[in-house]
């Protein structure tokens, strides 16, 4: 029997005006690591999406791709392939990391970061791996190259029990507006300077039970799916490219202890970003392996809908 996944919840005022096609519109629109339920408008009045994780372990998958490398569009069209089956069959957060490694051949990617490159050579190092290339997926914070492993992985990690429970509410914060307390402000980021006025904020808790709950801390990535892209140079010069789960924002690393941590994170949505193709995920990982304690995501669409 498939665990049963994490759950997401949409808040919003007036929702009861909502048409019964409408809301299944809304239904389908959301990917995530859970299914969308609805509840009575908040205190605020303002909408809000809220996510919690499951009873069981839900993996990060990771990919590392970039658009010089030739032999990356069959990946990130695996990866997308992959998210169509959440939910129905396997419960993970998938991340695609686009490196900086393939941008002097020709075509520098958009997406592509030296932040992500050092992640991904600090992964190599601490599985004793001297080279790095892509594609390159990481399950749970091991290296696996094949599709079959890739789900297997997957699979047993969902049928290990949860270290930690993460639940979160997230709010649209347009034009910069602070409204009310940041509670535990030490995981606030801005992460971009050339925002249109939206910030997202994400009040997070959670409850660790971990014993080895020293060795773990927590990210907030932004993510953006949809995207399609008629490549100019370098080894895919001449193709058009599609992209999911490209990591848009990667939160500074975020302290987690013992018990209840509480914190709030804001990241500004910067023009460019696609906002009803954007989704966040809160991801506890082992900061030395990147073995997953626990992670949960949910699509941002219905924070953009008004």
């Amino acid at each position: 029997m498939k665990p049963s996944p994490p759950s997401t919840r949409l808040t919003a005022a007036r929702l009861s005006t909502l048409s019964a096609a409408l809301f299944a519109t809304i239904c389908a629109a959301a990917t995530g690591t859970g299914a969308i339920e609805t509840v009575a408008a908040d205190a605020l009045n303002e909408p809000a999406i809220e996510i919690s994780s499951g009873e069981f372990k839900t993996p990060v998958v990771e990919l590392y791709t970039s658009e010089g490398c030739s032999s990356c569009p069959p990946a990130d069209d695996w990866l997308r392939k992959l998210g169509a089956s959440l939910e129905r069959d396997f419960n993970a957060v998938l991340l695609a990391f686009h490196v900086d490694y393939w941008n002097y051949l020709g075509w520098p990617d958009p997406y592509s970061k030296p932040e992500f490159t050092d992640r991904q050579r600090f992964a190599a190092a601490n599985h004793r791996r001297r080279t790095i290339y892509t594609p390159a997926f990481l399950v749970d914070g091991r290296e696996a190259r094949a599709g079959r492993r890739i789900v297997r992985a997957i699979e047993n990690a969902n049928a290990q029990p949860a270290q930690a429970d993460i639940e979160a509410r997230i709010v649209r914060r347009g034009n910069g507006v602070d409204n009310g307390d940041h509670g535990d402000d030490h995981g606030d980021d801005h992460g971009d300077d050339n925002s249109d006025g939206d910030v997202i904020r994400a009040r997070i808790e959670v409850d660790n039970n971990a014993l080895d709950a020293a060795h773990y801390q927590m990210h907030v990535a932004v993510y953006e799916s949809g995207i399609t892209r008629r490549i100019g140079g370098g080894e895919n010069r001449g193709r058009t490219l599609k992209h999911d789960f490209v990591v848009r924002h990667w939160s500074a690393p975020i302290v987690i202890r013992r018990g209840l941590n509480q914190t709030t994170v804001d990241v500004d949505i910067p023009a460019d970003w696609r906002r009803p193709n954007l989704g966040l995920a809160v991801v506890i990982q082992n900061r030395r392996t990147f073995e997953t304690l626990q992670a949960v995501s949910a699509s941002l669409a219905e924070l953009f809908s008004g």
